[in-house]
């Protein structure tokens, strides 16, 4: 039966420590990836939420002068 030499053993705990630095430069990417893309959807929403919002008041807007612009009409033809 072969014995583990200290130089085996600094040799073995040498490949955890890269390998643990590894996964931790892994779930340092992974994190920062994350963090890049999970805020986009939800201020992407924020902004269709603001354009529908927007869009609302302008259609309502538009709404209101084509009603003025009616009356208007009406008047002008009440008084030919």
């Amino acid at each position: 039966m072969e014995h583990a030499t200290l130089a085996d053993a600094d040799a073995l705990m040498a490949e955890v420590d890269a390998l643990l630095e590894q996964a931790a430069a892994t779930d340092a990417r992974v994190d920062a990836l994350l963090d890049g893309w999970t805020p986009r959807p939800a201020t992407a929403l924020r902004r269709l939420q603001r354009t529908a919002r927007h869009t609302a008041r302008l259609s309502a807007l538009v709404e209101r002068q084509q009603a003025a612009l009616a009356a208007q009409l009406d008047a002008m033809e009440r008084d030919a």
